[in-house]
Protein backbone atom coordinates (compact mmCIF):
# COMPACT_ATOMS: atom_id res chain seq x y z
CA UNK A 1 0.00 0.00 0.00
CA UNK A 2 1.00 3.50 -0.88
CA UNK A 3 2.47 5.90 1.32
CA UNK A 4 -1.09 8.06 -0.18
CA UNK A 5 -3.69 5.59 0.25
CA UNK A 6 -2.49 4.79 3.92
CA UNK A 7 -2.47 8.64 4.16
CA UNK A 8 -6.26 8.55 2.80
CA UNK A 9 -7.48 5.70 4.48
CA UNK A 10 -6.32 7.72 8.15
CA UNK A 11 -8.39 11.09 7.09
CA UNK A 12 -11.54 11.22 9.13
CA UNK A 13 -14.92 11.79 7.66
CA UNK A 14 -16.52 15.01 8.42
CA UNK A 15 -19.33 14.94 10.80
CA UNK A 16 -22.85 14.59 9.94
CA UNK A 17 -24.85 17.52 9.26
CA UNK A 18 -26.92 17.07 12.15
CA UNK A 19 -29.23 20.14 10.35
CA UNK A 20 -30.35 17.61 7.91
CA UNK A 21 -33.01 15.71 7.98
CA UNK A 22 -31.92 11.94 7.81
CA UNK A 23 -34.32 9.45 5.76
CA UNK A 24 -31.76 6.65 5.15
CA UNK A 25 -28.86 5.19 6.86
CA UNK A 26 -26.11 3.16 4.83
CA UNK A 27 -23.73 0.28 6.50
CA UNK A 28 -20.95 -0.94 4.94
CA UNK A 29 -19.44 -4.30 5.85
CA UNK A 30 -15.91 -4.14 6.85
CA UNK A 31 -13.64 -6.58 7.74
CA UNK A 32 -14.59 -6.86 11.69
CA UNK A 33 -18.22 -7.66 10.69
CA UNK A 34 -17.94 -10.26 7.80
CA UNK A 35 -20.26 -13.05 8.93
CA UNK A 36 -22.34 -11.27 11.33
CA UNK A 37 -26.41 -11.33 11.31
CA UNK A 38 -27.74 -8.91 9.32
CA UNK A 39 -29.32 -7.94 12.67
CA UNK A 40 -26.44 -7.75 14.61
CA UNK A 41 -24.59 -5.89 12.52
CA UNK A 42 -26.97 -3.17 12.27
CA UNK A 43 -26.85 -3.45 16.04
CA UNK A 44 -23.47 -2.79 16.22
CA UNK A 45 -23.62 -0.13 13.95
CA UNK A 46 -26.95 1.94 15.29
CA UNK A 47 -25.73 1.45 19.29
CA UNK A 48 -28.73 3.97 20.25
CA UNK A 49 -31.12 1.04 19.58
CA UNK A 50 -32.32 -1.25 21.82
CA UNK A 51 -32.83 -4.86 20.76
CA UNK A 52 -36.43 -4.31 19.90
CA UNK A 53 -35.98 -1.25 18.30
CA UNK A 54 -33.57 -3.48 16.14
CA UNK A 55 -36.02 -6.44 15.40
CA UNK A 56 -39.00 -3.92 14.53
CA UNK A 57 -36.58 -2.34 12.11
CA UNK A 58 -36.77 -5.91 10.39
CA UNK A 59 -39.76 -6.89 11.12
CA UNK A 60 -41.17 -3.18 9.59
CA UNK A 61 -39.40 -3.99 6.01
CA UNK A 62 -37.07 -1.28 6.81
CA UNK A 63 -33.49 -2.82 6.86
CA UNK A 64 -32.83 -3.23 2.35
CA UNK A 65 -30.50 -5.00 0.89
CA UNK A 66 -30.82 -3.98 -2.80
CA UNK A 67 -34.21 -3.66 -3.69
CA UNK A 68 -35.97 -6.16 -1.20
CA UNK A 69 -36.02 -6.18 2.57
CA UNK A 70 -33.04 -7.96 4.39
CA UNK A 71 -34.13 -11.12 6.35
CA UNK A 72 -32.52 -10.68 10.12
CA UNK A 73 -30.02 -13.93 9.72
CA UNK A 74 -28.56 -13.23 6.67
CA UNK A 75 -24.97 -13.42 7.21
CA UNK A 76 -23.38 -10.53 5.78
CA UNK A 77 -20.07 -10.22 3.40
CA UNK A 78 -17.35 -7.58 3.30
CA UNK A 79 -18.36 -4.80 1.05
CA UNK A 80 -22.09 -5.18 1.06
CA UNK A 81 -24.12 -2.74 1.68
CA UNK A 82 -27.42 -2.68 4.00
CA UNK A 83 -29.84 0.14 3.64
CA UNK A 84 -31.72 1.41 7.43
CA UNK A 85 -34.83 3.46 6.11
CA UNK A 86 -35.39 6.06 9.03
CA UNK A 87 -39.24 6.57 10.37
CA UNK A 88 -40.08 10.84 9.62
CA UNK A 89 -39.56 12.58 12.98
CA UNK A 90 -41.90 12.58 15.53
CA UNK A 91 -40.30 16.05 16.60
CA UNK A 92 -41.23 19.47 15.03
CA UNK A 93 -37.80 20.12 12.89
CA UNK A 94 -38.34 23.91 12.90
CA UNK A 95 -38.00 24.09 16.41
CA UNK A 96 -33.83 23.95 15.52
CA UNK A 97 -33.74 27.34 14.50
CA UNK A 98 -35.84 28.56 17.57
CA UNK A 99 -33.52 26.33 20.30
CA UNK A 100 -32.49 29.42 22.75
CA UNK A 101 -28.59 29.24 23.80
CA UNK A 102 -26.28 32.31 24.41
CA UNK A 103 -23.02 33.15 22.73
CA UNK A 104 -20.29 32.66 25.18
CA UNK A 105 -16.95 32.81 23.62
CA UNK A 106 -16.27 32.17 19.81
CA UNK A 107 -13.45 32.59 17.54
CA UNK A 108 -12.60 30.40 14.60
CA UNK A 109 -11.43 27.05 16.79
CA UNK A 110 -14.02 27.28 19.19
CA UNK A 111 -17.43 28.10 21.00
CA UNK A 112 -18.62 28.82 24.13
CA UNK A 113 -22.47 28.37 24.92
CA UNK A 114 -24.28 28.74 27.58
CA UNK A 115 -27.43 26.30 26.96
CA UNK A 116 -30.56 26.34 29.44
CA UNK A 117 -32.25 23.51 31.54
CA UNK A 118 -34.78 21.25 29.64
CA UNK A 119 -32.55 21.14 26.92
CA UNK A 120 -30.40 17.91 25.59
CA UNK A 121 -27.35 18.56 23.73
CA UNK A 122 -26.93 15.88 21.42
CA UNK A 123 -29.21 13.50 19.68
CA UNK A 124 -30.61 10.72 22.04
CA UNK A 125 -33.33 8.49 22.53
CA UNK A 126 -36.54 10.34 21.39
CA UNK A 127 -34.84 13.66 20.54
CA UNK A 128 -32.89 13.33 17.15
CA UNK A 129 -33.69 17.23 16.19
CA UNK A 130 -34.63 19.29 19.01
CA UNK A 131 -30.77 19.12 20.47
CA UNK A 132 -28.09 22.13 21.25
CA UNK A 133 -25.97 20.35 18.72
CA UNK A 134 -28.58 20.46 16.07
CA UNK A 135 -29.57 23.99 17.03
CA UNK A 136 -25.40 24.69 16.47
CA UNK A 137 -25.45 22.71 13.17
CA UNK A 138 -28.58 24.96 11.75
CA UNK A 139 -26.93 27.78 12.42
CA UNK A 140 -23.02 27.13 11.35
CA UNK A 141 -23.79 24.52 8.60
CA UNK A 142 -26.94 25.99 7.30
CA UNK A 143 -26.76 29.86 6.99
CA UNK A 144 -22.91 29.66 5.59
CA UNK A 145 -22.05 26.25 4.06
CA UNK A 146 -18.76 27.54 2.38
CA UNK A 147 -17.35 28.26 5.95
CA UNK A 148 -17.28 24.75 6.27
CA UNK A 149 -17.78 24.85 10.30
CA UNK A 150 -19.21 21.84 12.03
CA UNK A 151 -19.69 21.91 15.73
CA UNK A 152 -18.00 19.06 17.62
CA UNK A 153 -19.02 18.34 21.13
CA UNK A 154 -15.98 18.37 24.32
CA UNK A 155 -18.14 18.47 27.03
CA UNK A 156 -21.79 17.34 27.87
CA UNK A 157 -24.10 18.48 30.42
CA UNK A 158 -27.42 17.09 31.87
CA UNK A 159 -30.52 17.57 30.30
CA UNK A 160 -31.82 20.03 33.49
CA UNK A 161 -28.38 21.26 34.44
CA UNK A 162 -27.70 24.69 32.38
CA UNK A 163 -24.16 26.45 32.10
CA UNK A 164 -21.61 26.35 29.54
CA UNK A 165 -20.69 23.81 26.53
CA UNK A 166 -17.59 23.52 25.51
CA UNK A 167 -17.51 23.02 21.33
CA UNK A 168 -14.89 22.71 19.03
CA UNK A 169 -15.25 24.20 15.38
CA UNK A 170 -12.97 22.49 13.58
CA UNK A 171 -11.81 18.79 13.92
CA UNK A 172 -8.06 19.45 15.46
CA UNK A 173 -9.69 22.50 18.16
CA UNK A 174 -11.75 19.53 19.30
CA UNK A 175 -9.46 16.92 19.26
CA UNK A 176 -7.05 19.10 21.22
CA UNK A 177 -9.82 19.86 23.99
CA UNK A 178 -10.68 16.78 24.25
CA UNK A 179 -7.53 15.06 24.90
CA UNK A 180 -6.77 18.03 27.67
CA UNK A 181 -10.10 17.24 29.29
CA UNK A 182 -8.78 13.40 28.74
CA UNK A 183 -5.81 14.51 31.04
CA UNK A 184 -7.61 16.79 33.77
CA UNK A 185 -6.49 19.57 31.70
CA UNK A 186 -9.63 21.85 31.53
CA UNK A 187 -11.07 22.88 34.56
CA UNK A 188 -15.15 22.86 35.27
CA UNK A 189 -16.69 24.45 37.98
CA UNK A 190 -20.35 24.38 39.09
CA UNK A 191 -22.91 25.94 41.48
CA UNK A 192 -25.05 23.86 42.94
CA UNK A 193 -28.39 24.15 45.91
CA UNK A 194 -28.23 21.55 48.30
CA UNK A 195 -31.14 20.05 50.87
CA UNK A 196 -29.54 20.87 54.59
CA UNK A 197 -26.78 23.16 55.97
CA UNK A 198 -23.60 21.84 54.66
CA UNK A 199 -20.78 22.26 57.71
CA UNK A 200 -17.86 21.96 56.09
CA UNK A 201 -16.52 24.97 54.43
CA UNK A 202 -14.46 23.05 51.94
CA UNK A 203 -14.10 19.10 51.61
CA UNK A 204 -12.97 16.53 48.40
CA UNK A 205 -15.00 13.65 48.04
CA UNK A 206 -13.35 10.60 46.34
CA UNK A 207 -16.20 7.80 45.72
CA UNK A 208 -16.13 5.60 42.66
CA UNK A 209 -19.08 5.74 40.74
CA UNK A 210 -20.71 2.83 38.27
CA UNK A 211 -24.09 1.05 37.21
CA UNK A 212 -26.86 0.53 39.45
CA UNK A 213 -27.84 -3.04 39.72
CA UNK A 214 -31.46 -2.56 40.84
CA UNK A 215 -33.01 -0.43 38.33
CA UNK A 216 -34.25 -0.77 34.71
CA UNK A 217 -33.61 3.11 34.05
CA UNK A 218 -30.61 2.92 31.96
CA UNK A 219 -29.16 6.93 32.81
CA UNK A 220 -28.50 6.13 36.33
CA UNK A 221 -25.66 5.56 38.00
CA UNK A 222 -24.70 4.96 41.68
CA UNK A 223 -21.55 5.10 44.09
CA UNK A 224 -19.62 1.51 42.94
CA UNK A 225 -16.35 -0.03 44.78
CA UNK A 226 -15.90 -1.84 41.98
CA UNK A 227 -16.59 1.33 39.74
CA UNK A 228 -14.92 4.10 38.42
CA UNK A 229 -12.50 6.76 40.23
CA UNK A 230 -14.30 9.98 41.18
CA UNK A 231 -13.38 12.90 42.67
CA UNK A 232 -15.44 16.20 43.56
CA UNK A 233 -14.31 19.23 45.32
CA UNK A 234 -16.85 21.56 47.29
CA UNK A 235 -16.66 24.81 49.02
CA UNK A 236 -19.30 26.20 50.65
CA UNK A 237 -20.99 29.63 48.51
CA UNK A 238 -23.92 30.83 51.35
CA UNK A 239 -25.93 28.75 53.98
CA UNK A 240 -29.06 29.13 54.38
CA UNK A 241 -31.97 27.99 57.05
CA UNK A 242 -31.93 24.66 55.16
CA UNK A 243 -29.89 24.97 52.18
CA UNK A 244 -26.98 25.87 51.04
CA UNK A 245 -25.30 27.17 47.45
CA UNK A 246 -22.05 25.38 46.97
CA UNK A 247 -19.52 25.61 44.24
CA UNK A 248 -18.26 22.10 42.95
CA UNK A 249 -15.19 21.46 40.49
CA UNK A 250 -14.93 18.54 39.03
CA UNK A 251 -11.20 16.09 39.00
CA UNK A 252 -13.06 13.25 36.92
CA UNK A 253 -15.57 13.72 34.76
CA UNK A 254 -17.92 10.70 34.97
CA UNK A 255 -21.70 11.05 34.47
CA UNK A 256 -23.86 12.31 37.35
CA UNK A 257 -20.75 12.77 39.71
CA UNK A 258 -22.22 15.83 41.69
CA UNK A 259 -25.02 14.50 41.91
CA UNK A 260 -24.04 11.60 43.30
CA UNK A 261 -21.37 12.75 45.62
CA UNK A 262 -23.17 14.89 46.82
CA UNK A 263 -26.22 12.73 47.58
CA UNK A 264 -23.32 10.73 48.99
CA UNK A 265 -22.39 13.23 52.08
CA UNK A 266 -26.37 13.39 52.68
CA UNK A 267 -26.51 16.71 50.61
CA UNK A 268 -28.64 15.78 47.49
CA UNK A 269 -29.33 18.35 44.66
CA UNK A 270 -32.36 20.34 44.96
CA UNK A 271 -34.88 18.88 42.79
CA UNK A 272 -32.88 16.17 41.85
CA UNK A 273 -35.73 13.86 40.25
CA UNK A 274 -33.37 10.94 40.29
CA UNK A 275 -31.30 10.93 43.12
CA UNK A 276 -33.00 13.88 45.67
CA UNK A 277 -36.25 14.12 48.18
CA UNK A 278 -37.99 16.53 46.08
CA UNK A 279 -38.72 17.08 42.38
CA UNK A 280 -40.41 20.59 43.19
CA UNK A 281 -39.29 23.55 45.06
CA UNK A 282 -42.24 25.50 46.20
CA UNK A 283 -42.71 28.40 48.18
CA UNK A 284 -44.23 26.36 50.96
CA UNK A 285 -41.12 24.30 51.69
CA UNK A 286 -39.95 27.50 53.33
CA UNK A 287 -42.45 27.59 55.69
CA UNK A 288 -41.67 26.49 59.43
CA UNK A 289 -42.38 23.68 59.79
CA UNK A 290 -41.89 22.81 55.83
CA UNK A 291 -44.56 20.19 54.26
CA UNK A 292 -43.58 16.88 52.97
CA UNK A 293 -41.29 17.02 49.90
CA UNK A 294 -42.72 17.16 46.56
CA UNK A 295 -42.85 13.66 44.80
CA UNK A 296 -44.32 13.78 40.59
CA UNK A 297 -45.01 10.63 38.85
CA UNK A 298 -41.63 10.38 37.08
CA UNK A 299 -41.76 10.26 33.16
CA UNK A 300 -38.78 7.42 32.75
CA UNK A 301 -38.99 4.02 33.36
CA UNK A 302 -41.92 1.16 31.72
CA UNK A 303 -45.17 0.93 32.95
CA UNK A 304 -47.28 -2.13 32.04
CA UNK A 305 -47.88 -1.99 28.50
CA UNK A 306 -45.99 0.44 27.61
CA UNK A 307 -43.65 1.10 24.25
CA UNK A 308 -40.60 2.67 23.72
CA UNK A 309 -42.74 4.93 21.73
CA UNK A 310 -44.99 6.05 25.05
CA UNK A 311 -42.11 6.48 26.96
CA UNK A 312 -40.60 8.76 24.70
CA UNK A 313 -43.61 11.08 24.71
CA UNK A 314 -44.58 10.92 28.15
CA UNK A 315 -40.54 12.46 28.65
CA UNK A 316 -41.05 14.91 25.95
CA UNK A 317 -44.27 16.38 27.22
CA UNK A 318 -42.58 16.19 30.64
CA UNK A 319 -39.46 18.32 29.55
CA UNK A 320 -42.03 20.78 27.10
CA UNK A 321 -44.06 21.57 30.23
CA UNK A 322 -41.55 21.92 32.19
CA UNK A 323 -39.36 24.31 29.63
CA UNK A 324 -42.01 26.60 29.59
CA UNK A 325 -43.06 26.41 33.54
CA UNK A 326 -38.85 27.45 33.32
CA UNK A 327 -39.36 30.47 30.97
CA UNK A 328 -42.37 31.79 33.18
CA UNK A 329 -39.90 31.48 36.07
CA UNK A 330 -37.38 33.80 34.25
CA UNK A 331 -40.20 36.22 33.39
CA UNK A 332 -40.94 36.83 36.87
CA UNK A 333 -44.38 35.06 36.27
CA UNK A 334 -46.66 33.15 39.19
CA UNK A 335 -46.74 29.25 38.56
CA UNK A 336 -49.55 27.93 40.73
CA UNK A 337 -49.20 24.73 42.31
CA UNK A 338 -52.56 23.33 44.52
CA UNK A 339 -53.76 25.08 47.39
CA UNK A 340 -52.61 28.18 46.84
CA UNK A 341 -49.01 27.30 46.59
CA UNK A 342 -46.69 28.08 43.49
CA UNK A 343 -43.50 27.33 42.02
CA UNK A 344 -40.19 28.13 43.19
CA UNK A 345 -37.77 26.06 41.02
CA UNK A 346 -38.63 23.18 38.62
CA UNK A 347 -35.29 21.57 37.65
CA UNK A 348 -32.36 19.85 39.16
CA UNK A 349 -30.37 22.88 40.46
CA UNK A 350 -27.07 22.83 38.66
CA UNK A 351 -25.49 25.29 36.73
CA UNK A 352 -21.95 24.49 35.24
CA UNK A 353 -20.80 27.76 36.15
CA UNK A 354 -17.22 28.17 34.96
CA UNK A 355 -14.78 26.58 32.35
CA UNK A 356 -11.47 27.25 32.31
CA UNK A 357 -9.14 26.11 29.51
CA UNK A 358 -5.62 26.86 27.39
CA UNK A 359 -6.62 27.73 24.12
CA UNK A 360 -5.48 24.81 21.57
CA UNK A 361 -4.28 27.57 18.78
CA UNK A 362 -3.09 30.24 20.86
CA UNK A 363 -2.01 28.27 23.52
CA UNK A 364 -3.02 31.02 25.96
CA UNK A 365 -5.70 30.63 28.93
CA UNK A 366 -9.32 31.27 28.21
CA UNK A 367 -11.62 31.79 31.72
CA UNK A 368 -15.13 31.92 31.23
CA UNK A 369 -18.20 32.34 33.41
CA UNK A 370 -21.75 31.93 33.09
CA UNK A 371 -23.78 33.73 35.59
CA UNK A 372 -26.99 31.97 37.18
CA UNK A 373 -29.98 31.52 35.52
CA UNK A 374 -33.21 33.76 36.90
CA UNK A 375 -34.68 30.21 38.16
CA UNK A 376 -31.89 29.28 40.55
CA UNK A 377 -30.97 33.21 41.55
CA UNK A 378 -34.92 33.80 42.07
CA UNK A 379 -34.95 30.73 44.37
CA UNK A 380 -31.78 32.31 46.59
CA UNK A 381 -33.64 35.28 47.02
CA UNK A 382 -36.33 34.11 48.31
CA UNK A 383 -34.05 32.15 50.76
CA UNK A 384 -32.19 34.63 51.52
CA UNK A 385 -35.09 36.77 52.41
CA UNK A 386 -36.60 33.56 54.80
CA UNK A 387 -32.79 33.86 56.41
Amino acid sequence: MTWFHKRARKQKKPPANLAAIETQRVYKVERPQVGMRADAFVADRSPWYKAEQVQACFSEGRVRFGDAACPPDKLMARGEELVLQLPPPEEDITEMRRIPYEIVYEDDSILVVSKPPHLIVHPTGGYRYTTLLNALHWKYRSEDPAKDVAPRLVNRIDKETSGLVLLGKTGPAAGALGRALEQREVEKEYLAVVEGVVEKDHQMIDLPIGHPKDTHIEVLRAIDPDGQSAQTEVWVQERFKRFTLVRCRLHTGRMHQIRLHLRAIGHSLVCDHHYGVRDELRVSDLAEPPPAPSKIVSPYGYFEGDSNADVTERIRAADTLKRHEYEALCRGEIVPRPAGDSLLLGRCALHSHRLKIIHPTSGQPLELVAPLPRDVAGALERLRGVN
